[in-house]
């Protein structure tokens, strides 16, 4: 492999000039610098991106933060194709993915620090959005570059990247009783309450209260009440908008057991193919990696809205 000393002796010049040439540096002339790239080009010069922001104190990678997440927890989907997409966005950057992941906050902040200080990792990708959430509190207070995937808490102006989630509530709620006719349907979630959670139920329950239909809500928590119990005790229940297909997946044999149709939001090829019968109403995960990535090298714009698709 060619290194800058082999473009240096091949044009003829200092290895500085070479390198300053290779970086577009006015100081040295045009013809100087098109000589030199020409050469690198010929030799199959790959730069080392990486050294070259270590001399700026900073590695040429992000670094991913994923909600806190048990050892045991099954792989998000919605996370998988949000890499997908920041892997794409990142390659014409020439940066690198690095993933923090933990089960507690207290690791998956021990974790954050030491890509800062070891790593020298000073750009970030926060997959969630939590109240008090002592990650993203060192990053605002070491003033580090990062973009949140979801909308801030009320608390905060973090730059973020996010879909409408309110309007994607109603229009699922929306198609499912205008495409189904359906009469009464039911949102379902966790019972963390996530901000994508709150939003998405948002906007069901304006679309019913335009309808002039009551709202019914089932939180999922591990050995509560289960939706069959919940819908046993509600009959007018006839549908049900899922709040992510995460939750379906967990809960979906209790849902064909019924019998009545599925709406869920995320569109990720492996529910897709479990849950080929439920409508799918597709946040675009992909296009939000990517603009979270295009946001994250554009310090002046504060956030990005995707649009997302109801699929039938």
């Amino acid at each position: 492999m060619a290194t800058i000393k082999d473009i240096a002796k091949a044009a003829g010049v200092s290895v500085s000039t070479a390198s300053r040439a290779l970086n577009d540096n006015p100081r040295i002339s045009l013809k100087t610098r098109q000589r030199v790239r020409e050469i690198a080009d010929q030799l199959g010069y790959q730069p080392n991106y990486n050294a070259q922001n270590l001399t700026r104190g900073e590695s040429n990678m992000v670094g991913l933060i994923f909600p806190v997440t048990s050892d045991t927890a099954p792989a998000n989907p919605f996370h998988i194709d949000l890499m997908r997409g920041i892997s794409v966005a990142l390659k014409p950057q020439h940066y690198e993915m690095v993933v923090a992941i933990a089960p507690t906050a207290e690791e998956l902040l021990a974790s954050v620090k030491s890509m800062v200080n070891q790593s020298k990792v000073h750009k970030f990708l926060v997959f969630y959005t939590v109240e008090n959430d002592p990650v993203t509190s060192y990053l605002r207070q070491h003033d580090l570059n990062f973009v949140v995937i979801g909308h801030p808490t009320a608390n905060h102006t973090d730059r973020y990247v996010d879909n409408d989630n309110v309007a994607a509530g109603q229009a699922a709620t929306k198609h499912m009783l205008d495409y189904h006719h359906a009469q009464q349907p039911v949102f379902i979630q966790t019972a963390a309450d996530w901000v994508y959670e709150h939003s998405r139920r948002l906007g069901y329950e304006a679309c019913l209260e335009e309808r002039g239909i009551k709202p019914y809500c089932w939180y999922y928590r591990p050995g509560g009440q289960t939706i069959t119990e919940f819908m046993a005790a509600h009959p007018a229940i006839d549908s049900v908008i899922c709040a992510d297909d995460i939750l379906l997946v967990q809960v979906n044999d209790q849902l064909q057991s019924s019998g009545y149709p599925v709406a869920c939001f995320n569109n990720s090829r492996l529910v897709g193919m479990l849950l080929k019968d439920n409508e799918r109403i597709d946040m675009q995960p992909r296009k939000l990696g990517q603009a979270a990535v295009n946001l994250l090298f554009e310090p002046t714009k504060h956030h990005e809205i995707v649009d997302f698709t109801v699929y039938d």
